[in-house]
């Protein structure tokens, strides 16, 4: 039915009252569903944020009047204007027309806006190291990780890598403002606004800046912190080849970043008591271990 439009509120509101608009069961759609069963719903207004643009979607639950309880799992946009819901109702039963309250999971949102506003830093401070060509092919903005990919002939040296994190944990020290307006495409390509090419986008968009003088710019519908503190901290894990022409990062964010600092710290600590040695003579130890153990195998060998 075309004429069942969702209306998105979640850039302003993180729970709100909604009105059941259809209930789809196994592909058919349903009036009303029972406890157990796994349903697709419709609501005429929503906080959750469907995935898109690389930021996947919300979760949490809702919940009606009567005591029906629906988790969400996922959320999906096939048309515009249309926002899905895939649901599993737990307690009670729903129909077409209940009213309900919609509230996402609140540290899930948090989690995943901190990894999208990093993306758009690494973004950025890979254009500075790299230059303009190291335009952005694709993203993913999970709770506590990024991926992000960009286009680039060759591996960059892990110097640039080095310098990457470098630039994007100063400016988190910094504690940028991050902004979101809505204006004419024209205006926000005048402005430098970045945008994916290929993308189809309509005479009004929304920027998303970093920055009061932008230091970051670019065209974005997914959800961020209002400022860039927040994040905490952002550790590169990784960057590589996925295809030609183009390369990976992927990397940690605030808390994920937290557990993978903590899990190294743990390591080096544990190296740095079996070999006896502080750890900032682990390099020097271990290589003395495997000189020692090649010039083994090599009089074992000979004799």
């Amino acid at each position: 039915d075309k004429s069942i439009k969702t209306a998105f509120d979640g850039y302003d509101t993180l729970e709100e009252s909604a009105k059941i608009l259809a209930i789809v069961n196994e592909g058919e759609v349903s009036g009303a569903a029972a406890k157990g069963e796994k349903i697709t719903v419709v609501l005429d207004r929503t906080p959750f944020y469907a995935q898109a643009g690389g930021q996947l979607a919300d979760q949490g639950e809702i919940l009606s009047d009567d005591g029906a309880v629906l988790e969400v799992a996922d959320v999906q946009k096939p048309i515009k204007d249309l926002i899905v819901h895939q649901c599993r109702l737990t307690e009670g039963a729903l129909v077409v027309g209940a009213e309900v309250n919609a509230n996402i999971d609140l540290a899930r949102r948090g989690a995943i806006a901190r990894s999208h506003t990093a993306t758009h830093m690494v973004h950025k401070a890979l254009r500075e190291e790299l230059g303009p060509q190291a335009t952005q092919r694709g993203s993913e903005d999970a709770p506590n990780r990024l991926r992000f990919d960009f286009q680039w002939s060759k591996a960059p040296a892990k110097s640039v890598i080095s310098a990457v994190e470098e630039r994007v944990n100063d400016k988190l020290r910094d504690n940028l403002a991050v902004t979101t307006k809505e204006m004419k495409f024209d205006d926000a390509i005048a402005l430098g606004a970045m945008h994916l090419f290929g993308e189809k986008y309509g005479d009004i968009v929304r920027v998303v800046s970093i920055g009061e003088d932008g230091w970051s710019r670019e065209l974005c519908g997914g959800t961020h912190v209002d400022h860039v503190g927040k994040i905490g901290m952002v550790n590169i894990l990784s960057e590589a080849s996925i295809g030609s022409g183009v390369r990976r990062v992927d990397a940690v964010v605030g808390q994920g970043a937290y557990d993978f600092n903590a899990r190294e710290h743990a390591l080096v600590s544990q190296l740095s008591d079996k070999l006896n040695a502080r750890p900032d003579e682990l390099a020097e130890r271990v290589n003395a271990l495997l000189a020692k153990l090649k010039e083994s195998d090599r009089r074992l060998a000979s004799m």
